[in-house]
């Protein structure tokens, strides 16, 4: 069995020399892996005096970039999450992501904000569950959920599952949909200190729609897009997430501006009609914008190899009761594999490349 980690909130008052005495021995551990040593530094960090932590963004929907968040959010952040979800002392965690993000890092503050078990896991993308009877509460990207779905390992031991980093698919989510543990989709960035909304993916409970957490509210943009209130982030955060407004407290995630596709003076959010096309046709693929010098920009679709069976006139014909109008791809095109990033998100510039 793994050896777990105690850490609570009172270590840093109570045992604070010692755990930092325990972290500095694991860092000189030469049998210590690097992935766990990042661990250790970050809790070192973490019980320092400096009263923020700089964090890179993930880059994974724009350029990377470098800040300061303060611990005080953090800890107020993780609070919201623990009782949103009733995690306690009792229960056991699972770090099975890095610490280089943000979703890494919250794991370990929830754990002293809790008190938790804290077991940790190598943070590749199918972590091993095999080790584990039962897992109170974890935080997964979609790439993970998706390996361990197909590959047999088990997800119904995990009592609560958040899932970040990534859209869940159409296909993803029926499948989770099937599971009787509580699993969440979270919506939220480095700069927020992790999530600031969830939405249930599965149970009497489902739905489509985000909600805040307690102390958040939202506003929309003149491009449609969502601006954050957190009573722990001093300033507000304008998001490029476009989204269907429902109100102060409520959306449903449409996508990213950033890849709004404007064909002809009609502007296509790509994501809206790949959640259509796996719906409707159960495929997954990838709509993307390619020049044109009539329209501008051109609507294809992309499709994985392994959907060549299904015929382009079949697949146009079913989508064409579905799609809005002026929405229908002018051509199709298949790829080997539909190039992903590391929070399985479709890469997007890799997948335009492909077609030149």
């Amino acid at each position: 069995m793994k050896e777990e980690i105690k850490i609570t909130i009172d270590s840093r008052h109570l045992i604070g020399e010692e755990l930092e005495k325990y972290c500095h021995s694991q860092l000189q551990d030469a049998m210590i892996q690097y992935w766990e040593k990042k661990i250790y530094s970050f809790i070192l960090d973490w019980i320092s005096d400096t009263p923020f932590i700089v964090q890179t963004s993930s880059g994974t929907t724009g350029q990377k970039k470098e800040f300061h968040l303060s611990k005080e959010a953090m800890v107020a952040s993780a609070r919201k999450t623990c009782d949103i979800l009733g995690i306690t002392s009792e229960q056991t965690g699972l770090l099975c992501l890095p610490v280089d993000y943000i979703a890494g890092k919250m794991m370990i503050v929830r754990a002293f904000v809790s008190g938790i078990n804290l077991l940790i896991a190598d943070p590749t993308g199918t972590p091993d569950l095999s080790l584990y009877d039962k897992i109170g509460f974890t935080a997964m990207v979609p790439l993970q959920v998706f390996n361990l779905l197909n590959t047999g390992g088990s997800l119904t031991k995990i009592e609560r599952l958040i899932i970040g980093g990534g859209e869940i698919n159409t296909e993803l989510e029926k499948q989770l949909s099937q599971l009787p543990n509580a699993i969440y989709a979270t919506y939220g960035m480095a700069e927020t200190c992790s999530h600031v909304a969830l939405r249930r993916v599965n149970g009497p409970e489902k739905s489509a729609l985000f909600t805040a957490i307690p102390g958040v509210h939202f506003e929309v943009d003149e491009r449609g897009c969502l601006v954050i209130y957190a009573d722990f982030m001093e300033n507000p955060i304008v998001t490029n997430d476009l989204i269907e407004f429902i109100d102060t407290h409520t959306f449903r995630w449409l996508g990213r501006f950033d890849n709004l596709i404007n064909s002809g003076g009609v502007k296509i959010v790509p994501e809206e009609l790949e959640a259509l096309l796996s719906k409707t046709t159960g495929l997954s693929g990838a709509f993307i914008g390619m020049p044109d010098a009539k329209l501008g920009s051109k609507l294809v679709l992309v499709l994985e190899q392994k959907d060549k069976t299904a015929a382009q006139s079949g697949i146009l014909e079913e989508l064409k009761g579905t799609l809005p109008k002026h929405h229908l791809p002018k051509e199709i095109f298949y790829v080997e594999e539909l190039p992903r990033n590391a929070s399985f998100k479709l890469d997007r510039n890799k997948i335009r490349s492909l077609l030149r």
